[in-house]
């Protein structure tokens, strides 16, 4: 009885954040329209957290659902949350990281994380799917899949860079400003962390304990 009871509230745990994800995107995204119009849809950021949005709310309809029949989140929809998460997280480090400190002012990570609708889709969204993931979520294995977005962002933001249609928006992103070879290192950077930060999400969830039990070998589905 107990067990089904916190099985329960788990269900409903998950649901709340979700919505609550859903509910921030409601407030952050005529906040990024309002501010660049169609500029919005050449980021990153803003395409994450609306693919993570539309993720979340499939998730928490998907719980309450759960609490009815018995059953938990299919495997496809806990991937799915991985991979959005995934992206969210490669957007709050990202910021932290790299974008933040290039403000000469020092008011980089106030602006950038607690201003606008980027307090939304650089820190409340990110660290709310986050949480949500790691205690609510666990994907039980790290899924190649994860940099799949990435990827296909970097392509589309890249050919808008070469043919003119989009200006960065991200400085690391205009190739007529740097060389061949700086464009493909930072490509092969972002990469590279966007998989460290996946692998720390799946190790966080407790994977790595899993993985230790039965042997020094991980396994990575693709």
């Amino acid at each position: 009885m107990l067990k089904n009871i916190l099985t329960v509230l788990r269900k409903l745990a998950s649901a709340a954040m979700n919505f609550l994800i859903v509910y921030f995107e409601t407030i952050a995204v005529p906040m990024s329209w309002a501010m660049g119009g169609t500029i919005m849809f050449t980021m990153y950021t803003e395409l994450s957290n609306i693919f993570n949005g539309a993720v979340c709310l499939l998730v928490g309809l998907w719980q309450l659902g759960c609490i009815f029949t018995g059953r938990e989140l299919p495997l496809w929809l806990k991937r799915l949350k991985f991979i959005s998460t995934s992206c969210l997280a490669m957007t709050l480090l990202t910021v932290v990281i790299i974008l933040a400190p290039m403000y000469e002012d020092g008011n980089g990570w106030y602006i950038m994380l607690f201003t606008g609708s980027m307090l939304y889709h650089h820190f409340l969204n990110p660290v709310v799917a986050m949480v949500s993931f790691l205690l609510f979520e666990r994907e039980p294995r790290l899924v190649w899949w994860a940099l799949v977005p990435t990827i296909l962002y970097g392509l589309y933001d890249l050919h808008g860079n070469i043919t003119g249609t989009i200006d960065g928006p991200y400085p690391f992103m205009r190739v007529y400003d740097q060389t061949i070879q700086e464009t493909l290192m930072w490509f092969t950077i972002i990469l590279v962390t966007n998989l460290l930060y996946a692998f720390l999400l799946w190790w966080l969830g407790g994977n790595g304990k899993k993985h230790r039990k039965k042997g020094p070998k991980l396994e990575f589905v693709g």
